[in-house]
């Protein structure tokens, strides 16, 4: 059983901690437990599910219908692509895992290559994974911010992530980021493609958009 440390939180204005989560709407953060007060047990507790763990605080995950549906149509593409050749394992957008001892993350979809954990695959007795991703996708709605986004790469890079797709569903372009700073911008025509994390793997970015269409019969 691994033990987590608690986060001790430092003495802050409201406004540094809003700052510090990427100015995100105050929305989206829980007032209880108090900023700064949260640990791991409260993500577990009902309605918090869709909750990340920063700095000792409770954040909602920015969701929407439209980033909910691109989300599950990636999730289903990266699952059947990694299945028959047994790489690895895939979590959704409520698949959270630890990037520090005190950081509880959940991208949209993340993939976990078998080799991320010590004794080949995860253990029955960890609430949260302690693994290094291989992919991680994050799919944008209105209320991400560019510094809350900023912010989650750079803690998913550090956590020993190989690739990052961030889908912009509005713009319709994503980034391919293959480490915080280092990216390839694409527009509808370009490819999502997985690199070391999946080799092989590419997928239309227009495919993506196109998730939830009604084919047109010909």
């Amino acid at each position: 059983m691994i033990l987590r440390a608690t986060f001790k939180p430092m003495a802050k204005t409201l406004a540094e901690v809003v700052h510090d989560l990427g100015d995100i709407p105050l929305s989206r953060i829980r007032a209880v437990p108090a900023p700064g007060t949260a640990t791991a047990a409260d993500v577990n507790k009902p309605g918090n599910a869709l909750c990340e763990l920063i700095d000792g605080t409770l954040v909602e995950k920015a969701m929407g219908a439209r980033a909910g549906l691109i989300g599950a149509y990636l999730l289903s593409l990266v699952w059947n692509y990694v299945k028959s050749p047994d790489l690895g394992v895939v979590l959704g957008e409520a698949g959270h895992f630890w990037v520090r001892d005190d950081q509880l993350r959940a991208p949209d979809v993340t993939f976990f290559p078998w080799s991320s954990f010590p004794d080949g695959e995860p253990t029955d007795d960890e609430t949260w994974w302690t693994a290094a991703p291989g992919l991680c996708v994050e799919v944008l709605s209105p209320s991400n911010t560019d510094q809350e986004i900023d912010r989650k790469l750079r803690e998913l890079f550090e956590s020993g992530c190989k690739i990052a797709w961030v889908i912009d569903p509005e713009a319709r372009t994503a980034r391919i980021h293959t480490s915080t700073k280092r990216f390839k911008l694409i527009d509808e025509q370009g490819l999502l493609t997985g690199g070391k994390a999946l080799p092989g793997f590419s997928l239309p970015l227009a495919d993506a958009f196109a998730a939830g269409k009604r084919r047109k019969k010909r």
